[in-house]
């Protein structure tokens, strides 16, 4: 799996090989196979180690903007705009095997454990926070990075953070 995250850090999805990832392995492309069947799957098992291997933890800052700003701030550096390419790069062989990237393997818990201590701590309602109002702050992060081709700012996330996300979950008096 290291060789295999390093050939897609170095070459992308779009020209990784077998070959390339057995050699880099100091092992055969047969061995590979009989483990991934797919580039698809490969490329994929590589990235959730990878994602596992460097989990996002946000310690307990007292406040959920803190953390909440400190967390996307971590993804953002964990998800350069070149290794985002690989969400595109390989979107069609996903879809072909029945893949997605929203799949609970792809998942970091770590904005779970910012929203249970802000509900705790009375900071946000439980109630108004829906999957997709969840997927907001780190879907606009992804946007940003995307869209730009650049790093995402710590004014953008605090944006994202003061403006569109606490808005949408803050207690209704």
């Amino acid at each position: 799996m290291d060789a295999a995250w390093a050939e897609l850090a170095s070459v992308g999805y779009s020209n990784l090989t077998f070959e390339a990832v057995a050699r880099r392995a100091g092992t055969s492309r047969p061995v590979l196979y009989r483990r991934w069947p797919s580039k698809a799957s490969l490329a994929s098992t590589a990235i959730i180690r990878h994602v596992k291997l460097n989990p996002l933890v946000v310690p307990d800052l007292g406040n959920m903007r803190d953390e909440l700003c400190l967390l996307l701030r971590k993804f953002a550096d964990r998800s350069p705009p070149r290794q985002l390419r690989l969400l595109f790069e390989m979107s069609e062989d996903m879809v072909a095997e029945k893949m997605n990237f929203m799949d609970e393997r792809f998942r970091d818990n770590a904005l779970d454990r910012v929203i249970e201590r802000a509900v705790l701590r009375g900071e946000i309602d439980a109630r108004r926070l829906t999957p997709r109002v969840l997927r907001i702050p780190l879907s606009l992060v992804l946007h940003d990075v995307i869209v730009t081709g650049r790093q995402i700012s710590d004014e953008a996330i605090a944006e994202i953070v003061d403006q569109v996300f606490l808005p949408l979950v803050a207690p209704l008096e």
